[in-house]
This record gives structure tokens, sequence and C-alpha cells, in this order.
């Protein structure tokens, strides 16, 4: 008869390899996720230093149905590392709001730099508006994506 002793010592580490590998692989998936919301979250830190908002606005030209506005937007902030952002924008009556507009999309497109002014007409979509959120968004830089930020900067007309 053979002898079998060195067998079991070899399954042994075998076994103990194979749930030292599942382990890693369980713990991995919410360290995983973990990280990446961190990172998410670090990237949102962008929007405190932003600084866009609305320094003159007035009624352009009003119709039954639409109402344009003139609109001055500033970016004032010079300590966010962000090189390139922009607006959108909401506007509000007494009993209604429009969709959110982007600013820079009206603006031919250009984004504001730190520091610039644009004065742009846009029609908001709603009459004898009283007041209008600004809510600055930047460019994530790796997605190519806009990040709005969450604070929106109100502009009583």
């Amino acid at each position: 008869m053979k002898n079998n002793k060195g067998l079991s010592t070899v399954v042994t580490t075998l076994i103990i390899v194979l749930l030292v590998l599942a382990a890693i692989g369980i713990i991995w998936g919410p360290i995983k996720s973990l990280l990446s919301n961190s990172a998410s979250s670090l990237d949102k830190t962008k929007c405190f230093n932003l600084d866009i908002g609305i320094t003159k606005a007035k009624l352009a030209n009003a119709t039954t149905s639409n109402s344009s506005y003139l609109i001055t937007m500033k970016r004032s902030d010079t300590l966010s590392d962000v090189e390139e952002a922009g607006a959108k924008l909401i506007f509000y009556n007494d009993t209604a709001s429009s969709k959110t507009i982007d600013f820079n999309d009206k603006n031919g497109g250009k984004m504001f730099t730190s520091p610039s002014v644009f004065t742009k007409e846009i029609d908001g979509n709603i009459t004898d508006a009283t007041k209008i959120e600004v809510m600055p968004y930047y460019v994530d830089e790796s997605t190519g994506k806009k990040q709005v930020c969450s604070a929106a900067v109100p502009f009583n007309l």
C-alpha cells in the first residue's frame, strides 16, 4: 500500500488558498463601491469655491405666451480649480416654474472662465417671473459629463 499522508497537507493548503481568494472577492465588492463613492464626493467639492450668479436681470420682451429676460451673469471665484463652468436657470412666477435652461447653451456654448461676465437674452418660457434660480455646474474632466452643483442661488426680480 502507498503512503498518502503527504496528499492531505496539499489538499488542506489548496482549500485554505481558495477560501482566502473567495473572502477577498466577497470583501472587495463593498470596498470598491465605498471607494468610488468617496471619489465622486471629493469631486463635488469643486462646487464649494465655484461662484456664478446673476448680477442683473430684467424683462426684455413680454408676450402673452412667454417672456424674454435680459440676464447678466458673472463668475467671480478665484480659488476654484474648475477652469470652465456653466449655469442652469429655472424661472419662477407665483404659480409655476419653467423647465431647466442651460445659460451656456443659449450663449453659443461659451463657458464661464474666471473671472468673466456674459449678458444674454433668454426665453424663460414663463410670464411674470418673480425669481430665477441659478445652478452652477462644471464639466468632469474624466467623463466629460456636466456635474450640477446641488446649491441653487436665487435671484429675485
